[in-house]
């Protein structure tokens, strides 16, 4: 499918990163603290939420990249135009691997395909000892859906030995245009079992967890699972028979200085 070689993060797509630091090398230098890039490849596997339509795998780039001016998590981009790593306000952009083609299921026959997008937008995050926040406004750039969403999320990174665990929560506001896009039935893709259908926007709720595990201090496995619980505006249309989606990542990193 198109929409499968369009990578994500989704569901992206947490606020966290992942940062490292050096001890000084030479105890009469100057403290210098360095951070650490990570980059890497994956296997990424996402549930579908519509009637009898598999889910789907691929291959996804991992990346994580801060250095306070442009960041890479995962699959999202970012430039700060105020602040930085620790609290800043950024531009980004990031894939959006929603849709489905007809072939897929007998539920969409005759119907119009759902293309994926890239969506972009403006993010305000910060964190401190208690953990991160960030608020993040992305509306889509293809012109698809020309939908727009409003995303919460709020997390903590617990780092052990070998281990870094960063938990988050998050809350997504779907406008009506990208909820209609995706779940929607139009006039005239309706038929006698498939009621034409307008999805209004709704407010979907997300938990999700990185672990990451240190093979040596270059070599790391990566791991995220998530779940998204699903506005009653999706779930309630007759393409829809899930009130969830779920979604993992497995992948293994090399990191280094800069």
């Amino acid at each position: 499918m198109k929409y499968r070689c369009v990578l994500a993060g989704m569901l992206l797509l947490s606020g966290s990163t992942l940062h490292a630091l050096e001890k000084p090398i030479k105890m009469d230098k100057p403290i210098i603290a360095k951070d650490r890039a990570f980059i890497g490849g994956g296997l990424y596997l996402q549930s579908q939420p519509y009637e009898e339509t598999d889910g789907f795998t691929a291959i996804s780039p991992v990346v994580f990249f801060d250095n306070e001016l442009f960041y890479v998590r995962w699959t999202r981009l970012g430039m700060y135009f105020m602040g930085g790593k620790n609290w800043g306000a950024s531009v980004t952009l990031q894939p959006r691997p929603f849709g489905y083609e007809t072939s897929d299921s007998q539920t969409f026959a005759g119907m119009a395909n759902r293309n994926a997008s890239w969506e972009g937008g403006l993010s305000i995050a910060g964190k401190n000892d208690l953990g991160f926040a960030e608020l993040t406004f992305f509306t889509d750039l293809l012109d698809n859906s020309e939908g727009s969403l409003l995303r919460l999320e709020l997390g903590k990174k617990i780092a052990t030995n070998k281990w870094t665990f960063v938990p988050s929560l998050l809350a997504i506001y779907f406008d009506e245009k990208f909820n209609n896009y995706y779940y929607g039935v139009a006039a005239n893709e309706a038929t006698a079992t498939r009621a034409f259908y307008v999805a209004p926007a709704g407010l979907n709720l997300a938990a999700q967890s990185y672990i990451n595990y240190d093979i040596n201090k270059n070599w790391h496995l990566l791991g995220n699972i998530r779940a998204d619980y699903l506005s009653s505006g999706i779930s309630d249309s007759p393409i829809v028979s899930k009130r969830y989606m779920l979604s993992g990542l497995v992948s293994v990193m090399y990191s280094f200085e800069y």
